[in-house]
């Protein structure tokens, strides 16, 4: 018996190489990582005509870690000593980055030196040699030579009249020639650009550099282009259990925003004072749980897996608007702001301080918006002023930067490519955790925005505007009747102007008339996704039950008999209220506004889908009909408000079962306003939301499914509020924890 042994074909080295590292940029960049890796203070990376030349001033390399790291394929050396003398984690952990001379050129030449020897060592290699028919990798030959003064080798070379080598105490030069590429402007121009943002926005003092060409013929430091400008900025620190946020609030010119501002309800508390204006900065601390808003124990664990990483974002609009509120009350901004927002937008992740391709670069067509914020943009299209404080940022407003390691991180991997991270679970949680910081500016300013255009609207007293403008145009109308047939002279263009008036009265009652249909069929939609799993078993039993009934009339079974009659019974009146409710919700009788009894109104809808609520074991309670209290309202608006609150009930019920299910409808009223106080013995929406006052806002919801997936559709409490704030009604959360208590105030006089 004998053993045999794997051998490497020499060809298989250049293959491996050049799948790893395909382009041009990558291997720069492999190049640069390994003067960083080696402790360089300082890479000088010089294209020569006919070559390329990369210069560090690291620790350089003898005879010993030539042999056994430089020469040998996929070592680990840097796995196991991922820390170097400077506390850097060194970026390489494959040992395949050298290849990446493959790509750029036919030969290399390596010369180094370490500070404990005054010998300069150099090798050098031609790649041709590993195509070679029949080579195993040990076949190829490495030259290899010691001398004692490198600056008589390149006295003749004009790029190190840039460089004092003597300053040097230890440095390696690898010389790159027989040039795979085209070096022309264009590239190099590409080049830097890349070089630009490889390393973060961030100030380092202990890495520089450097980049000459031979057309330019200067030597230029590279630097990542910061902005000092910005009218929000993030910067987050999580640390494998909470999240350690600083909130920047620069948009706004505090001396512009007067005084009555701040004894509006909306602003006299923390933090939109005018003390919170002139601070400008937040903290905050976040928990997973809270951050993500879920109490899933499974996904809460898998964002612990991700490990601490660090966000630092900034938000620029970019124009300064042209609206009365934009004018009033924010900072003009730069002309600049479009040309470095061009080159610099998009978000990118650095690990260990080198950037990861090709996310947030704009010129990548795929992971540019890695996060998919335009296409969460284009979801929710509200503007900035929008009541439901939906407004989402686009991925062009915003230049941001994520700092992850290997070693912190060891569950974010890179491809094999270098190019990307493996889209496993980890990296999914990751973008859900990066997407929820940068909620927290949008809602801040949404909130912002959307008050002041609120308080904006009642001092300018815009509705008494409306409704005057409607009544000058009725009398002008009025009168070009009445006048029709005397020889007066009109004024033709106060009766174009009354009758587009009239026009834009029309078209506003056919738009108000369009969105109660819409809320209408919204909250067809949600009622029908609730009892979706009762109407299956309803569909399986129609054909069976006739047969079933069938067979016990036949055999003259009573008893059966008479189980079956109450379950068609019960059935049919599961149907038949399901079905009315969707019917009545799009009569066109009740997206007219008329003068109702109010609680005539709730009743008669709680009637309505009483045989759904009676189906899933849920006792209702709620105020009698006999009493009177009349409002000019539109039916289908509180329609809409009673279902989709119990519909929030009955979902409540299905993901948490509670023993006791019942629902509490209390109405009270006075001269000037009613109040209706809603309640269900649910266990509320916990500690999920930092404000629970979110629940309101489009788009967000509590509903998760097994795998802490989030499959509501953030609809019916953004419905019920939105349909609160056109009758000039306040919703207030009295309990949210434990259970479940809404007070929806009304005022009484008609809007």
């Amino acid at each position: 018996m004998e053993n045999l042994t794997y051998k490497i074909s020499a060809r298989a080295a250049i293959l491996l190489g050049r799948e790893n590292v395909s382009k041009v940029d990558g291997a720069i960049i492999e190049l640069i990582k390994n003067s960083y890796d080696a402790d360089a203070t300082m890479c000088f990376i010089y294209f020569d005509k006919n070559a390329i030349y990369i210069i560090d001033n690291g620790t350089g390399m003898d005879k010993n870690a030539i042999e056994n790291n430089w020469l040998t394929i996929g070592t680990d050396n840097k796995k196991e000593n991922y820390v170097s003398k400077r506390n850097r984690i060194k970026s390489g952990e494959k040992g395949i980055g050298r290849l990446a001379l493959d790509r750029l050129g036919e030969k290399y030449d390596l010369y180094t030196k370490t500070k404990h020897s005054h010998k300069i060592i150099h090798i050098a290699t031609n790649w041709y040699d590993f195509e070679k028919n029949n080579k195993n990798l040990s076949d190829i030959p490495v030259f290899y030579e010691e001398f004692d003064d490198i600056n008589e080798i390149f006295s003749t070379e004009k790029i190190f009249s840039d460089i004092n080598f003597q300053n040097f105490e230890s440095a390696t030069i690898i010389k790159i020639s027989g040039l795979r590429d085209e070096w022309d402007k264009s590239l190099f121009n590409k080049i830097k650009r890349m070089l630009g943002y490889l390393l973060p926005p961030t100030e380092r003092g202990d890495f520089s550099l450097f980049f000459k060409d031979y057309i330019d013929n200067k030597k230029h430091e590279i630097t990542n282009n910061v902005s000092e400008e910005y009218d929000y900025k993030i910067i987050a620190d999580f640390n494998g259990e909470d999240f350690f946020i600083t909130l920047y609030r620069n948009e706004f010119d505090v001396n512009k925003i007067p005084n009555y501002m701040y004894s509006e309800k909306a602003f006299s508390k923390y933090p939109y004072r005018k003390s919170d204006f002139i601070q400008k900065k937040f903290e905050y601390k976040y928990s997973i749980a809270q951050l993500l808003n879920t109490n899933d124990i499974e996904k809460i664990s898998l964002a612990k897996k991700v490990g601490g990483f660090k966000f630092h974002y900034i938000f620029m609009k970019l124009s300064a608007g042209t609206n009365d509120i934009q004018k009033l009350y924010y900072k003009n901004i730069s002309n600049n702001r479009k040309l470095w927002m061009e080159e610099n937008s998009g978000i990118k992740i650095y690990r260990d301080d080198f950037v990861i391709r090709p996310y947030g670069d704009n010129k990548s067509n795929d992971s540019y918006d890695w996060l998919g914020l335009d296409a969460r943009k284009a979801q929710s299209p509200a503007a900035i002023s929008h009541p439901g404080m939906g407004w989402k940022v686009r991925n062009s407003q915003g230049q941001g930067t994520v700092f992850i390691s290997r070693v912190k991180n060891e569950y974010i991997l890179d491809k094999s490519s270098r190019e990307g991270i493996i889209e496993n679970k980890e990296f999914s949680i990751l973008k859900e955790m990066i997407i929820s910081i940068i909620s927290i500016f949008e809602k801040d300013r949404a909130y912002i925005a959307k008050n002041f255009k609120i308080i904006n609207d009642k001092k300018n007293e815009k509705e008494t505007v409306k409704a005057k403008s409607t009544e000058i145009a009725n009398k002008i109308l009025q009168n070009k009747l009445t006048d029709a047939t005397k020889n007066m002279p009109k004024d033709k263009d106060s009766e174009t102007l009354a009758e587009a008036i009239t026009y834009f009265s029309e078209e506003r009652e056919e738009l108000i008339s369009e969105v109660k249909l819409l809320r209408s069929l919204s909250t067809n939609g949600l009622i029908t996704s609730t009892i979706v799993h009762d109407l299956k078993t309803l569909s399986a039993n129609l054909i069976n039950r006739i047969d079933n009934l069938e067979y016990c009339i036949t055999t003259r079974n009573n008893n059966l008999i008479n189980e079956h009659l109450k379950t068609l019974k019960r059935d049919d009146c599961f149907l038949k209220s399901w079905i009315s409710v969707l019917l009545n919700q799009t009569k066109n009788d009740r997206r007219k506004r008329k003068k109702e009894n109010i609680l005539s109104v709730i009743n008669d809808s709680i009637n309505i889908i009483k045989p759904i609520l009676d189906a899933k074991q849920i006792k209702i309670n709620n105020l009698p009909s006999a009493e009177n209290m009349y409002k000019k309202i539109f039916v289908t608006d509180f329609e809409t408000i009673i279902y989709n609150l119990i519909i929030n009930s009955i979902e409540s019920f299905e993901r948490n079962p509670v023993p006791n299910r019942y629902i509490n409808i209390q109405i009270s009223y006075n001269q000037d306003k009613f109040i209706i106080d809603y309640e269900d013995s649910g266990k509320g929406i916990g500690d999920t939301f930092p404000d629970p006052y979110d629940i309101f806002n489009f788009g967000v919801t509590s509903k998760v499914n097994q795998n802490g997936e989030k499959v509501g559709t953030g609809l019916g409490m953004y419905i019920v509020a939105s349909t609160v704030r056109e009758y000039n009604g306040d919703c207030t959360l009295l309990e949210y924890k434990n259970k479940f208590k809404l007070r929806l105030s009304f005022e009484i006089g008609e809007i």
